[in-house]
């Protein structure tokens, strides 16, 4: 309230609260203060960033494309060089900047201009549940009973997610990061303590995820105790960003503009700060407003913009149905198929869209329905498809899993 100015929250006795979070331990409980914040995909807020970018004609989007290294003149940083991981072509990129927001990988190239190492790995993992198996209505935070660090259980997409952790990551950073059995206990030991009558098990997880933050290292021993402060730093015409929180990623931007600058003719950088990020939605006409409520109606122009309009238009209205144990619709794996450079299977399920996250066993149930719908727009003949399929498997039993 304090930061905000203005009072934001409110007191809620032990009898309102389970109305809020039924079944919650009443063990030492008087209430608790309830507060609004946001929630959000943060996959689709990627993507929605860049689809207004596009649509503004502000630069080319490379999809699977990894920069390996530095094209220099003497000591000055005039391109980098890129490798297409898809077809193995290498690609020289020149430019007057090279802006690197790489977040955990920030390091590597900054290493090549000397950079000193800045950054520090952190690790936080999920725990997916179906929504009546730990139904929650309003997002929880609360103390872990080991560390007294904050823990979340949230409503999310139809399902319930429990998290987060913070661990230092020692793993290699090209491989996916995964959940591990030590955090899989400490999540569970919350869970338990906090809801005891639930008698929830690792048999009731969905699935799990895990992320890096790129934390700004200060040399403090405890991984929570680092700040969240984002950082950049301009060397030889790299200007580097890393560190902060989503939540300020429009002020980090601006931040690591305000560096390239003096590389580019960009002026009046502080005034974007006032302008609206994502250009305004018109609603939908009036048969579609017939066939989805008007929070999927606001879901749908959040999540992609006014060119989803047209396409809703002229999809057969099952395909505008809920896919069962999501917020998700199936005319959303269609669109992403048709039209977000979708390369892999994994792309599909577990980014463009987040059902590989909500549906048990990664979705692989609904495969057959799935290819019915996507594969045509992929233009994948049946032996590409099954490759794909068990590319993603192994993905999925990896990374998306408990661990054994």
């Amino acid at each position: 309230d304090l930061f905000a100015g203005r009072r934001d929250h409110r007191f809620l006795h032990k009898e309102e609260l389970e109305l809020q979070a039924p079944r919650w331990s009443e063990d030492g409980l008087t209430g608790a203060c309830q507060y609004v914040d946001a929630a959000t995909d943060d996959a689709r807020l990627v993507l929605r960033v860049l689809q207004e970018a596009m649509s503004e004609g502000n630069g080319a989007l490379l999809n699977y494309v990894a920069v390996e290294g530095l094209i220099k003149d003497g000591q000055q940083v005039v391109g980098v060089q890129a490798c297409d991981k898809l077809s193995g072509e290498k690609i020289d990129i020149r430019a007057k900047v090279v802006v690197n927001a790489t977040g955990a990988w920030a390091d590597k190239l900054r290493g090549q201009v000397g950079g000193e190492k800045k950054i520090r790995p952190l690790r936080g993992s999920h725990l997916i549940f179906p929504y009546w198996r730990l139904p929650v209505s309003q997002a929880i935070t609360m103390m872990h009973p080991k560390d007294k660090r904050p823990i979340f259980i949230f409503p999310w997409e139809g399902v319930t997610v429990v998290g987060t952790t913070d661990l230092d990551h020692k793993e290699d950073l090209n491989r996916e990061a995964a959940i591990s059995r030590e955090e899989t206990d400490y999540l569970f030991e919350l869970i338990n303590t906090q809801f005891p009558s639930l008698n929830v098990c690792e048999a009731d997880v969905i699935s799990t995820f895990a992320g890096v933050r790129p934390v700004v290292s200060s040399g403090k021993l405890d991984p929570s105790a680092e700040r969240r402060d984002h950082s950049v730093w301009n060397e030889q015409g790299l200007v580097s960003v890393s560190g902060g929180k989503l939540t300020t990623f429009r002020l980090i931007a601006l931040d690591a503009l305000k560096e390239a600058a003096q590389y580019l003719s960009l002026t009046d950088i502080d005034k974007q700060r006032d302008l609206p990020i994502f250009s305004k939605t018109d609603g939908l006409d009036d048969s579609l407003q017939l066939l989805l409520t008007a929070d999927q109606q606001r879901r749908l122009l959040g999540r992609y913009g006014n060119d989803i309009a047209a396409w809703l238009k002229q999809e057969d209205s099952e395909n505008l149905q809920v896919i069962a144990g999501t917020q998700t619709l199936w005319t959303e794996l269609r669109w992403a198929a048709a039209n977000e450079s979708v390369c892999h299977l994994d792309d599909l399920l577990l980014r463009r869209t987040r059902i590989g996250l909500m549906i048990k066993n990664g979705a692989i149930d609904i495969i057959e329905k799935i290819r019915e719908l996507c594969q045509p727009l992929l233009a994948w003949d049946d032996k590409h498809w099954q490759v794909e399929v068990e590319r993603y498997k192994k993905i999925h039993h990896d990374f998306y899993s408990l661990p054994k």
